[in-house]
């Protein structure tokens, strides 16, 4: 009988360890209500793996996908595909920004694809390593006006040791090169922590797409993994942490504001839902 309630007794202990365990561990789900779906277009099956989009004007957008070395131009008002453009072969691309006539084309392995005039005939593709490597997964880029550089996160290892650290990096604008100073850097110290524990150490933070917004200079990224739209001040400093529903994003890979400031989020395909891309307006 001793021995029965020994056993029981370790037994309820380690239930109640478990328990205190997943309460501390268990990922935060109260989705926020502050965004909201505004409208939503299914893209055709060849962008079922859509990786990034980017404005060419408030009407057609510019899209890529993981596998092909193609840009595909996207009519909002048409709704279908109505150019494409090839750029490279197959490969494995994750970002495009659309900068007047210029589009920048990132890959995962931080191969850059700088494609001059690129609706025109007479288009020229330039290509540069930025530094990068795949073990990096460069899945985000953008133009940084006020520094004259480009800003990057890697999805996985940084440059440096400090595998825990959530560190953006500048590319230089006219070399292409990573710069050894990073724009920013979110430690495990920083107050963030305060008030989002489990912002980086138990969930992490996968960052699929990054994109500045045309009218406050504020840093949007987003998580793909586990549906979140982190917003940074313009100097890289933290403002607020947006967790998505998964019934409306299923997986957010690409982000882009229109002239008016609007946002679009694009998802790829999922187990339930059509690839898309979506306007998003706040509430």
């Amino acid at each position: 009988m001793k021995q029965n309630l020994i056993v029981l007794s370790i037994i309820t202990g380690i239930l109640v360890l478990a328990g205190i365990v997943y309460y501390i561990s268990k990922p935060e789900y109260n989705y926020t209500d502050k965004l909201k779906v505004k409208n939503t277009w299914i893209l055709p099956a060849v962008l079922k793996e859509v990786s990034g989009i980017s404005h060419i004007d408030d009407s057609r957008i510019a899209c890529i996908q993981d596998e092909v070395g193609v840009i595909f131009i996207y009519d909002l008002e048409k709704k279908k595909i109505v150019d494409k453009i090839q750029f490279g072969p197959s490969g494995d691309y994750e970002s495009i920004r659309i900068i007047d006539s210029v589009a920048y084309v990132m890959e995962s392995s931080g191969k850059l694809f700088k494609i001059i005039n690129f609706e025109s005939n007479r288009s020229q593709i330039e290509i540069y390593q930025t530094g990068f490597s795949r073990k990096n997964d460069i899945e985000s880029f953008d133009n940084h006006s006020e520094s004259n550089t480009f800003l990057t996160i890697p999805k996985e290892k940084n440059l440096t040791n400090s595998s825990n650290d959530f560190i953006i990096y500048k590319i230089n604008s006219s070399t292409y090169k990573v710069e050894k100073q990073a724009f920013s850097r979110i430690t495990a110290n920083d107050s963030i922590f305060e008030t989002n524990k489990f912002f980086f150490v138990q969930n992490g933070f996968s960052p699929s797409e990054l994109t500045i917004h045309p009218k406050t200079g504020e840093i949007f990224i987003l998580d793909s993994k586990i549906p979140r739209l982190l917003i940074l001040k313009p100097n890289g400093s933290f403002k607020k942490i947006y967790k998505l529903n998964p019934k409306y994003f299923q997986q957010p890979e690409g982000i882009s504001f229109d002239s008016q400031g609007r946002m679009y989020v694009s998802n790829e395909e999922s187990d339930f839902h059509k690839q898309n891309i979506q306007l998003v307006e706040w509430e």
